[in-house]
């Protein structure tokens, strides 16, 4: 909420809805970009949301890894740091992590938030978050 940045505070979580296959695959790419910053997780994120990145999710992991890297680099971010968050697991456990607080609070579907301890799943309108914080 652009109008209100005091009174957030965002935390991404991943919740690929399953533990193995493609989902969790480009979860773990995002978590493991996230260790290089957060603006390294925004950038993969938002580019698996695109077309070209929904047709590079298609591909095999090797290929979706060379592409992530390639997006990164061309940013100038240090890959060690994401290659090192997948290959020690960290990028892995993080996404497990996060789909345990998720089924720990019972979602079934994203986005979800949760706002002064209430819950909002799906998309909502900034008034809908207005109502809860009492703007």
């Amino acid at each position: 909420m652009k109008r209100y940045p005091q009174d957030f505070k965002y935390i991404f979580k991943h919740f690929p809805f399953q533990s193995q296959g493609k989902t969790f695959e480009l979860s773990e790419f995002a978590a493991a970009a996230q260790e290089v910053s957060n603006e390294a997780f925004w950038l993969i994120h938002d580019f698996f949301f695109t077309r070209e990145g929904q047709n590079v999710a298609n591909l095999d992991k090797g290929a979706v890894k060379q592409k992530v890297e390639q997006l990164l680099k061309g940013k100038g971010y240090d890959l060690k740091i994401f290659q090192s968050a997948l290959e020690t697991g960290r990028a892995r456990d993080r996404v497990l992590e996060d789909m345990a607080l998720a089924n720990k609070l019972r979602l079934t579907s994203t986005p979800a938030k949760i706002v002064n301890g209430d819950m909002i799943v799906g998309l909502s309108p900034d008034s809908t978050l207005e109502r809860y914080l009492g703007k």
